[in-house]
């Protein structure tokens, strides 16, 4: 006879909290729970592994493009910095011209 998955050993399987596995059985995402015993859901592993294929297959791939980390993003910052004080300092200098040459 083979082993069933409890709810329990389900949401471990798949990461997820119990309240999530809930919610997606009563969204009809999830796989089909085999009758249990009482009030108990159990799962058939071969049903969950196929389950996880189909989902896998269904995925969108991951987005290729880097994502900015931190340093990138302080070196970004730094240089708009950079950019805004040497615009506010030609225009200090183009007002101190200004007002040499009336």
């Amino acid at each position: 006879m083979k082993r069933l998955l409890t709810q329990g050993e389900l949401c471990e399987l798949l990461r997820i909290k119990y309240s999530t596995l809930c919610r997606m059985l009563n969204a009809g995402d999830c796989v089909s729970p085999v009758n249990g015993r009482g009030r108990k859901l159990v799962f058939d592993p071969d049903a969950v592994e196929a389950w996880l294929k189909s989902r896998q297959s269904q995925m969108i791939p991951a987005v290729t493009s880097p994502i900015p980390t931190k340093q990138k993003q302080r070196e970004k910052d730094r240089k708009r910095r950079l950019e805004q004080a040497r615009a506010a300092l030609e225009e200090r200098h183009r007002v101190a011209t200004k007002k040499g040459e009336k």
